[in-house]
């Protein structure tokens, strides 16, 4: 067999008959930037997420930075958020002036860990940042909290977690703003980049939408320093048209996680936390393992794709070294990045494949 760690083509062909014609429209009629599709889509992901504003963008990391920058963080303050995962998550932090402060993870999840939050909060700090690593919800309610109590803003970094809920609320809901990325790879991927921008606060809603914009109120008018980050019709449509299928492709997504869970049960292998509620939409099956890169040359002689997630955590990152953080100061985040391994996962995956990735899983053994 020969079994890609990702599939994109597959679910473009259900949506390509319907897609098609639309994208001919809009270039007929060169309506082409923030537009009727870019109003139905945030209107579809408002809704998917539980809260009353949405602003396209034009990718996951400027949703970030319009994040951060609505909310104010500037030069001088620092964000809090977690070394393990992917590097715009804290280089919007810098990109905006401030400094990130990592905190390590979890080891039963790999999520930002509570418990280390509250010691990293200094005078300068004014925000959390935090990931639903792989698709996997964080501990929302202990964090908000913590956050109330020191008067800090929740970031959410939800681009691998788009339709997970935690205790029946929606990922998105749960902090004061949060951000979406669209890029292909993800469980609602576009065809091309793209990004989203959500709140239940009015005045984050009014900033980021101004933002996205060079900060206009009204023609040439600029209240405010912003980007151009606007999200084009043609990339919107293609996310309109596979909204519908969201649901679905994640509902997949968990039974194929669920079931990798059950057949590799007993095997040394740590694998990924759930309950099957939907508090993990399985972006990414993450299993860790001491013999990690013995096991993706076996996988990869049989034919199968796997994936490092992620193989140098930020903190350790080159362009970080002016922070001063050092091998041993995110233990967890250090040891998932020699240990981690992501096997595939996408809705598409057949009965036969999934048998033959445990079969082979099981024969390294």
């Amino acid at each position: 067999m020969n079994i890609p760690l990702m599939d994109l083509k597959t679910p473009f062909r259900k949506v390509e008959r319907k897609l098609l014609p639309k994208l001919r429209e809009i270039l007929s009629e060169q309506k082409l930037t923030v537009g009727r599709y870019c109003a139905e889509l945030e209107e579809g992901i408002a809704r998917l997420s539980g809260v009353p504003h949405a602003v396209s963008c034009s990718s996951g990391t400027d949703a970030l930075i319009l994040a951060l920058m609505a909310l104010g963080i500037k030069a001088g303050d620092e964000v809090i958020t977690t070394p393990y995962t992917f590097f715009a998550t804290a280089s919007s932090i810098a990109l905006v002036g401030a400094t990130p402060v990592f905190v390590d993870v979890r080891e039963d999840d790999l999520n930002i860990d509570p418990d280390l939050i509250e010691g990293a909060i200094t005078p300068r700090t004014r925000a959390i940042t935090v990931v639903h690593l792989f698709g996997k919800m964080c501990d929302m309610e202990r964090i908000n909290t913590m956050a109330r109590k020191h008067g800090l803003a929740v970031v959410e970094d939800m681009a691998q977690s788009i339709g997970a809920r935690r205790n029946n609320t929606p990922s998105g809901a749960f902090g004061d703003i949060a951000t979406l990325s669209f890029y292909p790879t993800k469980n609602l991927g576009g065809i091309g980049e793209g990004g989203m921008v959500l709140t239940r606060r009015a005045d984050l809603g009014d900033r980021a939408r101004k933002l996205r914009a060079h900060g206009v109120d009204g023609p040439y008018h600029h209240q405010m320093i912003g980007l151009n980050a606007r999200l084009d019709e043609i990339r919107a449509c293609g996310l309109v048209v596979k909204l519908p299928l969201l649901e679905e492709w994640n509902r997949k997504r968990i039974e194929n996680g669920l079931h990798y869970n059950r057949k590799l049960a007993g095997l040394p292998i740590t694998l990924p936390k759930t309950d099957g509620s939907g508090d993990h939409v399985f972006h990414l099956y993450v299993m860790r393992l001491e013999r990690r890169d013995a096991l993706k040359a076996h996988l990869q002689e049989k034919g199968i794709a796997s994936g490092i997630y992620y193989p140098l955590p930020l903190h350790l990152q080159p362009c970080f070294a002016h922070l001063g953080c050092k091998p041993g100061d995110c233990k967890v985040a250090e040891e998932a990045s020699l240990t981690s391994l992501a096997i595939p996962v996408f809705p598409e995956l057949k009965k036969a494949e999934k048998d033959y990735i445990v079969k082979s899983i099981r024969e390294f053994f």
